[in-house]
């Protein structure tokens, strides 16, 4: 069996897991549900397209551009300095739709998609863990 295959299948397999967590450990005022319209358009964009667009954008162009710039320094727990600094960025983002705590709890999930990034070289991997979490935060706060 393929590593990347491995690695999908834990990252898989920890995205619900870490979501209900989430919501067990904090119920109240994480996510506004209030604020969606759960239309097919709006799960069409919430689990296709934002994914895509921000995984395009943080992680095909913001962590490139970044490790770019910081390859001298050295990986944390296989956690680059530019995938460290992206995730930063990509809660800052999360701030502008969400309630602060839903936009924090973004952090360790987007150390996983840059990791797969960096690990594996493209951002396919990443593309679909997007997409998979984005699917389970939405329908297990349902």
């Amino acid at each position: 069996m393929n590593k990347i295959h491995i690695h999908l299948g834990a990252a898989v397999l920890a995205a619900p897991l870490f979501i209900l967590l989430y919501n067990t450990l904090f119920q109240h005022q994480i996510f506004d549900i209030d604020l969606l319209d759960f239309d097919t358009r709006s799960l069409f964009f919430l689990i296709i397209i934002y994914p895509v667009v921000e995984e395009l954008a943080f992680r095909g162009v913001i962590q490139e551009f970044i490790a770019s710039k910081t390859k001298q320094y050295p990986s944390l727990f296989y956690i680059s300095v530019a995938n460290f600094i992206t995730s930063l960025l990509f809660v800052a983002m999360h701030f502008v739709h969400h309630t602060p705590l839903w936009a924090m709890l973004v952090f360790v999930p987007s150390l996983v998609f840059g990791y797969f990034k960096e690990q594996y070289g493209h951002i396919g991997a990443s593309i679909f863990l997007h997409m998979f979490y984005n699917a389970c935060s939405l329908f297990l706060i349902l």
